[in-house]
């Protein structure tokens, strides 16, 4: 069954079927390219520089629906062959390295509309903001009862939510996904969906990326324009970064949190991918209780170079002296 991929946008010149051709253009050579790398990685476990007549996947092109501005695509690859690299859908991948890029919703923004009652289980109350996600997601309620100042939060919460579902219904096949090539895709990856962010100029206020085998779409991805405009001014550096660091915040449940780098000058966020938190949450949080933590991490810089956030790939032993 083909998996259908969906890059919805909404606001702006997209409310009237519309997109500025050149920031159209930017965001669908980038959007596929990432598609094509990434379904080559499926199927080999690598990607090529450059995408030939040869090395190209066969994700097609849908013809337009109505909408605010859809673009689709169809995907055909997964489960085509027994001897794939591995067994994920082109929105899985996508997931997965979105996962890495995009910065997790921090503590303020679910904090700004308020905590409310515990849940049964729970060791903290629940934000106003994964209490409507949580009920949207059940299908308790509809995203258009949600009241427009906080729609686009519930969103962005909601596809970071659907990626944490996946990396968890995927856990063997990612665990394929080793440090060399999770850092390839990294690299590969990051400017590519910079290069997305481009059409959120001008042409649209947000972008939502979702797919859907054989049922209702999924969220996959979520970017409004202000988290366009940091990511599309800041660069991921290819290369890991041990970091001994005080971290002075961490939220537990989605990975987020706050370092003091520089020997205390600078504080800045951290985002740890969903399917390395498990294995390292207790780590990080029983060290950061007594010791420094020595964090492996990515830096992102923006364009002056400075270190703007951290993406988390690992965490290793403090050093003893």
């Amino acid at each position: 069954m083909p998996e259908n991929i969906t890059f919805h946008f909404e606001g702006a010149l997209a409310d009237e079927h519309r997109m500025n051709f050149y920031e159209s253009a930017r965001f669908q050579y980038a959007a596929a390219r990432l598609l094509v790398k990434l379904s080559q990685f499926r199927a080999s476990g690598r990607f090529n520089k450059n995408i030939s007549s040869k090395s190209n996947r066969d994700v097609r092109l849908v013809s337009q629906s109505d909408g605010s501005f859809n673009i689709n695509v169809e995907d055909n690859g997964k489960g085509k062959s027994d001897e794939e690299f591995i067994d994920l859908s082109l929105g899985d991948l996508v997931a997965y390295v979105s996962e890495r890029v995009i910065e997790k919703i921090d503590e303020d923004s679910l904090k700004e509309y308020g905590p409310i009652g515990r849940r049964a289980g729970a060791d903290k109350p629940q934000s106003k903001v994964d209490e409507i996600a949580e009920s949207i997601g059940s299908g308790k309620a509809e995203l258009d009862e949600v009241p427009a100042d906080i729609r686009d939060v519930v969103r962005r919460r909601l596809a970071e939510v659907s990626r944490e579902e996946r990396m968890n219904e995927n856990t063997e096949s990612i665990k394929k996904i080793d440090f060399a090539r999770s850092q390839k895709l990294i690299a590969m990856s990051a400017p590519l969906i910079s290069e997305m962010a481009t059409a959120l100029r001008r042409s649209a206020d947000s972008l939502e990326v979702s797919s859907s085998v054989s049922g209702a779409l999924k969220p996959v991805l979520f970017l409004d324009q202000n988290m366009a405009a940091e990511i599309e001014t800041s660069i991921v550096d290819k290369e890991i970064t041990a970091l001994l660091c005080d971290v002075i915040q961490f939220n537990k449940d989605n990975g987020w949190g706050k370092v003091k780098i520089e020997n205390g000058a600078v504080t800045v966020s951290f985002s740890i991918p969903y399917d390395i938190l498990p294995r390292i949450k207790q780590t990080l949080i029983d060290t950061m209780k007594k010791d420094q933590v020595y964090l492996q991490t990515y830096f992102v810089r923006d364009r002056a170079g400075d270190v703007i956030r951290l993406i988390v790939a690992g965490i290793l032993p403090t050093p003893t002296n």
